[in-house]
């Protein structure tokens, strides 16, 4: 194990395929997402979505609810053109940056995979996905403090 890391403590990479053209699927997340106030950074073929505080995480931690409500994480959606419809290639990740160690104690991954979980399937439903859980979604930690 490393002493320092900046790499994702999780990363999901998805494949999907929409009915819409790739500007009206890219339009739709833009909206989704702006309209909760989201950083949103937009290209000809590609959206970034930033969420959460890395600031606000790290002080408040993942035992508190406010903490986890602020996880630092990004999605990445790269629309092109596919038959009448798109092919939409998914990136999520958490953007935590360097830290000490694995990042792996207190149920960190298992949070960040669950907030992950949450905003993809978010953002598969906007564009009309009807997109299955992929693997266990745990529930909060018991301690709010």
């Amino acid at each position: 194990m490393a002493l320092f890391s900046t790499k994702p403590i999780v990363e999901k990479k998805e494949q999907w395929t929409a009915s819409q053209p790739p500007q009206e699927v890219l339009d739709a997340l833009a909206s989704a997402f702006e309209s909760h106030g989201e950083d949103v950074r937009r290209e000809k073929w590609s959206l970034e979505v930033h969420m959460g505080s890395n600031a606000l995480y790290r002080t408040l931690g993942n035992m508190t609810a406010e903490g986890r409500a602020n996880i630092p994480v990004a999605l990445t959606f790269t629309a092109s053109q596919s038959g009448t419809g798109s092919a939409i290639e998914v990136h999520a990740s958490d953007t935590f940056g360097f830290r000490l160690g694995s990042g792996k104690a207190f149920g960190v991954p298992e949070t960040f995979n669950r907030r992950l979980e949450e905003f993809l399937s978010y953002a598969a439903g906007v564009i009309g996905i009807d997109r299955p859980v992929s693997g266990p979604v745990p529930a909060p930690p018991r301690f709010n403090f």
